[in-house]
């Protein structure tokens, strides 16, 4: 991974943290953090000028869209994106059945743990991210 993405990576982790702890705690249910966290990313990268798709379902993938992608000016993928609570299959298969510079998965689970285990599913070209806005 390029020193860019990573500083990405770090950026949006915080920046997303910072996003989920600002949903008043009565609202924060898993599709609202899922869908809150969704918004927030695509204006970060709405912001550094990309275009941006939300929910995109790859071709030939039946499972689950990727939450966010970022394209280029020559319609190449520069980041996708998928949000769950654990890393699953559907996540890295709808990820992988596509050509993107960056990939990335953030986790929102409270057990780390089981995000921990959940991680067997990645591959190399897939970046994992669990988010724990609430340990700071």
């Amino acid at each position: 991974m390029s020193e860019q993405q990573e500083r990405n990576s770090a950026q949006w982790k915080s920046e997303l943290e910072g996003a989920w702890r600002r949903i008043p705690k009565p609202f924060r249910s898993d599709r609202a953090v899922h869908r809150t966290l969704q918004c927030h990313l695509y204006r970060i990268l709405e912001k550094q000028g990309l275009k941006v798709v939300a929910d995109y379902m790859p071709p030939r993938v039946l499972d689950r869209p990727v939450d966010i992608i970022a394209v280029g000016d020559d319609n190449e993928i520069l980041h996708a994106v998928c949000i769950d609570t654990l890393v699953t299959l559907a996540a890295v298969k709808s990820l992988n059945s596509f050509a993107a510079r960056h990939k990335l998965i953030f986790t929102t689970g409270p057990l780390e743990k089981k995000v921990q285990e959940s991680r067997f599913f990645l591959n190399d070209e897939i970046e994992h991210i669990h988010l724990k806005p609430f340990d700071k």
